[in-house]
């Protein structure tokens, strides 16, 4: 279970979120709705540790989170794509989804890779290539498929879908709903260390 508690942010001396409370049960979907500037991109780099909390608490499963750093969230089986994709442009696109996956220790990362292409039949036809050299429609889906690789416990999407094509888009969001049918090989819950 995610849970936010009484959360502030505060960005250049803005108060963006004011004493935001939330929980999400496991297996769970839950969307942020709201129009822009409402905090949604906030509430998710909050959770995901890329912004300070100015108060308020963070814990995942009850795991503390605030405090700590977003790669050792990452270790906690957080999987996040960002509004902006950030792949690295100059690596391969099976690289972008390995590396944060090696990087996290995410047990059976190969396994999970494969039935990502599995599901998403396109990202193995572009294996090889530079991420600089797809679109930006193809790039949003290699970023959704890496937070899948990652997202052992959690998903943080945010605007998921934007600028797919259409018909990639149908296609996504079904592969989006089956990827919670992804193994898991995520600790035992109850305890406090993050998967290695």
């Amino acid at each position: 279970m995610l849970r936010i508690e009484g959360i502030t942010v505060e960005i250049s001396g803005v108060t963006i979120l004011r004493g935001l409370s939330l929980a999400v049960e496991t297996g769970a979907t839950v969307g942020l709705v709201g129009r822009n500037g409402a905090g949604k991109t906030t509430t998710l780099r909050s959770v995901m540790g890329l912004t300070h909390l100015s108060s308020g608490r963070i814990n995942l499963d009850g795991n503390k989170l605030d405090g700590m750093s977003s790669y050792m969230r990452a270790r906690f089986g957080i999987g996040y794509l960002p509004e902006d994709r950030r792949l690295v442009g100059a690596l391969s696109v099976r690289e972008n989804l390995l590396i944060p996956a090696q990087a996290s220790g995410v047990p059976n990362y190969e396994e999970r890779l494969h039935r990502i292409f599995d599901l998403m039949p396109e990202l193995r036809e572009w294996s090889a290539r530079r991420a600089i050299t797809l679109s930006g429609g193809q790039q949003k889906m290699v970023a959704l498929a890496r937070a899948f690789v990652n997202g052992r416990k959690l998903l943080l999407l945010d605007e998921p879908f934007e600028g797919i094509s259409t018909a990639l888009s149908r296609r996504s969001k079904t592969s989006s709903a089956r990827s919670w049918a992804l193994p898991s090989s995520s600790p035992n819950p109850t305890s406090s260390e993050p998967p290695c």
